[in-house]
């Protein structure tokens, strides 16, 4: 059963978030809102537990690595793909769950501030911050490199590694997607049943997001809706919310990249929501320790 904190922060969700999904104008007054106090920043707190570093990347956007102050040789290499949808910024939840990531697996996370619509096209986005994903996975480090994201970093997780294999490239060797959105289409019927569900996402703004950073992409192009590019993958630890309108294309394309020969072990949320591995709520932690189990289990 869902624990009682996931309800209460359903319900301010519900209440302070939903309705700017379901309009594209309350979407806009949203974005603009945000635009007026969003910071990339990592916390200040962090900054005595973790050494980072601040890079200004030559595609014009800054990287930032995280990494645990210790004597402990680094275990492993993570890129982190925040997600907002591809138009919000990083937020101090997935600074939270980044910080838990490196202290825990001893890893050297890398996160990019990518540029965000409308005022950035989906494709541009993925032209900058691909070579980086490239550099990562071409590294000749003995540390294993994974790759992971949630919401749009998610499925920009899955859209890179797939770039990645189409161009005979070296890939991440463990991916964890968590709630990436899958197909815009909107095709899947289960996706339009769920939304009266979620707390959070609705269908119209899904729409208007579509309309302000890819208008003129195929909805059915991988580049926006990896379900149907090579899902040939490496090892993957997927996350879908029972509770969140993404959820039922995510379980989909799992099912379709096992039957590709790929290792998928999916984690599906009872009475979630969007992105519950980096709220505060128990589950959420749970979550978090089966990310680090299963990547631990890697390093073996």
């Amino acid at each position: 059963m869902p624990s009682l904190q996931n309800y209460l922060v359903s319900w301010v969700m519900w209440f302070t978030v939903k309705g700017a999904w379901q309009s594209a104008e309350r979407l806009d007054q949203r974005i603009a809102r945000r635009r007026m106090s969003e910071g990339h920043e990592p916390p200040e707190h962090l900054h005595k537990q973790f050494i980072i570093e601040e890079e200004r990347r030559k595609e014009g956007y800054t990287v930032y690595t995280v990494a645990p102050k210790s004597e402990t040789p680094t275990q492993a290499r993570i890129l982190y793909l925040h997600g907002g949808a591809f138009i919000f910024e990083i937020v101090a939840q997935h600074w939270v769950l980044i910080a838990q990531l490196a202290e825990r697996l001893q890893a050297v996370i890398t996160v990019p501030i990518y540029p965000l619509g409308p005022e950035t096209p989906l494709l541009k986005m993925y032209d900058v911050v691909q070579p980086l994903y490239n550099e990562l996975a071409a590294e000749p480090e003995p540390t294993p490199f994974w790759c992971m994201g949630d919401s749009a970093g998610g499925t920009m997780t899955l859209v890179m590694t797939q770039n990645a294999i189409k161009a005979g490239l070296p890939t991440a060797s463990r991916l964890v997607p968590i709630t990436p959105c899958t197909d815009i289409s909107l095709a899947n019927e289960e996706m339009l049943a769920m939304a009266p569900r979620d707390p959070w996402l609705d269908i119209p703004g899904i729409k208007h997001v579509t309309s302000l950073i890819c208008p003129e992409v195929d909805v059915s192009d991988p580049v926006v809706s990896p379900i149907y590019g090579d899902l040939a993958l490496p090892p993957m630890l997927l996350f879908a919310g029972g509770n969140d309108l993404l959820g039922p294309d995510a379980v989909k394309m799992a099912a379709m990249a096992k039957e590709k020969g790929t290792q998928v072990e999916l984690v599906r949320g009872e009475g979630m929501m969007h992105v519950w591995p980096i709220l505060p709520i128990p589950e959420a932690k749970l979550a978090v320790n089966k990310i680090v189990d299963w990547l631990e289990e890697a390093k073996k």
